[in-house]
């Protein structure tokens, strides 16, 4: 993969040893810069560009072929001249990788374009749409979520109170990158999703966690019906992929952590986006699209259930793999993680998950963190949410 910040870095540090300081006023039609910024970029303005890796709506201007800058016309300087070449090399190099890796898969080559920000890389062929009253392309829209992606790795980052160490850096046996392919035709999600996960699929959605990071989906209209949908399930998708990709790397989700893997999900999707929960995993959970708990609202409903004695027994679940949880235990799953992250904080919790990560069973972590094993949690959990979640909505 070609980032573009380290080749700038090692060709500038090079140039600019190499040519002396320039003297004299400013020029005045660029300010002493030696370029400008393009103008050709009106549906995602040029600092949003800027944010990103490569653009391959970007890397295809007529004006600026990725640089994001066109020379000053005005003067002369060679060192911004070299660098924005490089940029122009260095975008062209990478929009021809990932043709070259997506495009003979894809029915709808023409309409997918791709996008790398610094933690991720996004194959991107979601249909335009209306957020609010607000139309936006597909470029605009691209943008749009490699924004959300990053947003939400740093929102993770907060709740646990982790920084950067927490996740390793690439090497040969491990990647740090978030690979994510986002389809509005299910027939290019059933051939890159295999491809990028190397899992087999027939849904519209399909992930890979631990070493690589990888999720593939296609847009389901019967439970994606809007952006926020979408927005939802990349949510809580991705939270998967974060919570496996920290130290220690690995997938807990099979190895009786189900409570962990699918709660920290919700979580995340809950609080990130409206504070309602439609997600399940379905190469997971065997579900008919749509099928909800409570219709999502899942602070009320475990308020009622502790006001009728009805809550299910953590001593029944906390051993259990991902796809041996019903709807209603992945409610419980999401009250659970809530419990111990809003009474404990983020910090305790990234202690819990890191002893868990790193083989030890829930009942000794959380013993070791909290103070308090799996016997004990139900009433402690009971009494928080009765002082806690509301009995209606609104409330």
């Amino acid at each position: 993969m070609i980032r573009k910040s380290i080749l700038l870095a090692v060709l500038l540090a090079v140039l600019a040893t190499a040519q002396e300081p320039r003297t004299g006023p400013a020029c005045p039609q660029c300010n002493g810069r030696g370029e400008t910024d393009c103008t050709r970029h009106r549906d995602v303005d040029v600092e949003r560009e800027h944010a990103v890796e490569h653009c391959s709506v970007a890397t295809r201007c007529r004006s600026c072929a990725g640089a994001l800058t066109v020379d000053c016309k005005a003067c002369r300087n060679e060192v911004v001249e070299a660098a924005a070449a490089a940029r122009r090399e260095a975008a062209a190099a990478w929009l021809a990788a990932r043709h070259a890796e997506f495009d003979r898969h894809l029915v709808k080559a023409a309409e997918v374009e791709y996008l790398d920000t610094p933690h991720a890389q996004l194959v991107f062929g979601l249909d335009d749409t209306r957020i609010g009253r607000t139309r936006i392309g597909r470029h605009e829209r691209m943008h749009l979520y490699g924004e959300r992606v990053e947003a939400l790795r740093v929102r993770f980052m907060e709740a646990l109170e982790l920084d950067e160490s927490a996740f390793p850096p690439a090497s040969d046996d491990v990647d740090p990158i978030l690979h994510l392919c986002l389809f509005s035709d299910p027939r290019d999600q059933l051939a890159v999703g295999p491809r990028v996960t190397g899992i087999g699929t027939q849904g519209a959605s399909v992930k890979l966690m631990g070493t690589r990071m990888a999720w593939s989906m296609a847009q389901d209209p019967r439970v994606q019906r809007d952006d926020t949908d979408v927005y939802r399930s990349m949510v809580h998708n991705v939270s998967h992929l974060l919570l496996s990709g920290m130290e220690p790397v690995c997938w807990i989700g099979n190895r009786g952590h189900g409570w962990i893997d699918e709660g920290v999900a919700h979580w995340f999707e809950y609080y990130v986006v409206d504070q309602t929960c439609a997600n399940f995993c379905y190469e997971e959970v065997a579900l008919t699209p749509g099928t909800n708990y409570e219709h999502g609202y899942w602070r009320v409903a475990l308020r009622q259930l502790v006001e009728r004695g009805g809550l299910l027994k953590f001593v029944d679940l906390y051993q259990k793999n991902s796809d041996e949880l019903d709807l209603k235990a992945n409610a419980h799953a999401f009250g659970w993680i809530d419990f111990l992250i809003s009474t404990q904080g983020g910090a305790s919790f990234a202690r819990f998950l890191r002893s868990v990560k790193g083989g030890a069973e829930s009942r000794d972590a959380l013993r070791e963190v909290y103070g308090f094993g799996p016997l004990e949690f139900d009433e402690r959990f009971a009494t928080w949410v009765r002082a806690t979640y509301p009995l209606k909505r609104g409330e």
